[in-house]
């Protein structure tokens, strides 16, 4: 089976057009199910709202829940690419900050003081890598605020 196009579809099937529709309920859900697809579409945007915008309750949540989810369309000769796990990924690159960081001094402790530019090097990576760590524990620069994966 495939989808099939309003215009094109031969079964049975409820049309309701109008200037405006408005569902809601006063004590419970809403619920939709379809067998295939359940598509949204709008010309301007599609709005989600959960909540009070500053709610920080457990309940107020959007869940997607599939076994691959995706964010965009392949278009414009991009591909689509993995979301990072933030938390995994920022402990990976401060274990290889820390890597280079011990690497850095080593070598600077095993070298002849004569060596000025391997000094000046070291000095250097010291410095890039506090900056590099820096950022990365500055909030918002990695990790989500409000986009969080398993």
């Amino acid at each position: 089976m495939s989808f099939k196009d309003i215009k094109e579809y031969a079964g049975e099937q409820i049309i309701i057009s109008s200037n405006r529709l408005v569902f809601n309920t006063r004590e419970d859900s809403i619920l939709l199910s379809a067998n295939q697809y359940i598509n949204l579409s709008a010309s301007d945007k599609v709005t989600i709202d959960v909540g009070p915008i500053d709610s920080d309750k457990e309940q107020n949540i959007f869940l997607v829940n599939a076994p691959k989810i995706q964010f965009g369309l392949d278009s414009k000769g991009k591909t689509v690419e993995s979301v990072a796990k933030a938390e995994s990924l920022e402990e990976i690159l401060n274990d290889l900050m820390d890597t280079l960081e011990t690497y850095s001094e080593m070598v600077s402790k095993s070298c002849p003081p004569f060596f000025i530019g391997l000094y000046t090097a070291q000095a250097y990576i010291k410095l890039r890598i506090t900056n590099i760590k820096a950022k990365l524990a500055e909030k918002g620069n990695v990790k989500s605020d409000t986009t969080f994966t398993i």
